[in-house]
């Protein structure tokens, strides 16, 4: 196993690390949406099929779904966004979309989508996911078997920017990504890419002593299939990186509805740490590290203070709300973990 770095094993140093890849903490917040063109918020893709009698999505675009965590059929619900009904499962609390898009037409978005792409392309957005990979890749590292760098796949893996941070610190990587500009541009640059789902990409099982899954499991509609699949890549001792927005976030407990982190065309599943355990430990995973990370203090403030939460400059008006208590309660805004199968040593 890795040795771990000496910011693993210190509160503090961890905390440093983490606001520095905190954008509203280092550009604040209104700064950081302009300039990675959050401000330029798109048209909701599927706004003209949103039947005005229901608010919903039109019932021929759609599937229902249960709940993808638990099984349990949908329990209360909370709000309609976009087209898309959110309600909460009465049996392990998962917030998630009840009736999602068809297969095809989740698939067709995914291919074609470019707005995001845009924004993660940005200079000031590249610079944070940067430290935020580096961050993670390290965390993960700590837990892996074996002499490192090893193999790695990167679930999902957007414009490339972690699949070349591995690769330049010695990983075999491999990425899996379906959109077709972004796998493209990785493959123009000599990485192997995958452009197929993962339930359908063939690959060996033991492979991988690194399956990374960066804000992915937050689009997918079975989530246990790939985390099931994901299992079965992994080497003895391998292990798992999640990134996901975090639903128990208190940015998305102040916001509800309001929060951009609700969209239900892609957005289907809203884990906390609780829903997230109980999906892992379902599929026979251990759960090595579990955190948050991004505070989102600056949209919490604007929001207290009656300005757009993303573009207001509200001051910073409760010195008791720091982003160290923020990440002690879990409170950040996504929710990182590592993991490995629970039946290796």
């Amino acid at each position: 196993m890795a040795l771990s770095p000496d910011w693993l094993n210190d509160k503090y140093s961890r905390l440093e690390r983490k606001n520095a890849f905190d954008g509203s903490l280092v550009h604040g917040t209104s700064k950081f949406n302009r300039d990675t063109g959050r401000n330029s918020k798109p048209v909701n893709p599927f706004q003209a099929f949103i039947d005005p009698e229901t608010n919903l999505i039109r019932q021929e675009l759609t599937r229902p779904r249960n709940c993808p965590v638990c099984g349990a059929p949908p329990g209360e619900g909370l709000f309609i966004k976009d087209g898309f009904r959110h309600v909460r499962c009465p049996s392990c609390g998962l917030i998630y979309v009840s009736l999602i898009l068809r297969d095809e037409i989740m698939i067709k978005y995914w291919r074609e989508e470019m707005a995001w792409n845009a924004v993660l392309r940005t200079g000031p957005q590249t610079d944070m996911d940067k430290l935020k990979f580096a961050y993670g890749l390290e965390l993960a590292s700590s837990h892996a078997p074996g002499e490192l760098p090893g193999t790695l796949l990167d679930v999902g893996a957007g414009t490339g920017t972690f699949i070349r941070l591995a690769d330049g610190r010695g990983w075999k990587t491999t990425a899996l990504e379906l959109n077709v500009e972004s796998a493209e541009t990785m493959e123009s640059e000599g990485y192997q890419v995958i452009v197929k789902p993962l339930e359908l990409a063939d690959l060996s099982e033991n492979a991988y002593d690194m399956v990374t899954l960066w804000e992915v499991l937050e689009h997918l509609a079975e989530p246990k299939i790939v985390l099931s699949n994901t299992r079965e890549l992994l080497t003895s001792g391998g292990v798992l990186l999640i990134l996901v927005p975090n639903s128990g976030s208190l940015v998305t407990r102040i916001l509800h509805e309001k929060s951009n982190t609700f969209g239900g065309h892609s957005h289907l599943n809203h884990f906390n740490p609780s829903s997230m355990k109980i999906l892992l430990e379902s599929l026979d995973y251990e759960i090595l590290e579990m955190e948050t990370v991004l505070t989102e203090l600056g949209t919490i403030y604007n929001h207290l203070d009656f300005q757009d939460p993303y573009l207001g400059d509200a001051p910073e008006t409760i010195p008791q709300l720091t982003p160290e208590l923020i990440h002690d309660k879990l409170w950040g805004s996504r929710l990182l973990v590592v993991a490995k199968k629970a039946d290796d040593s």
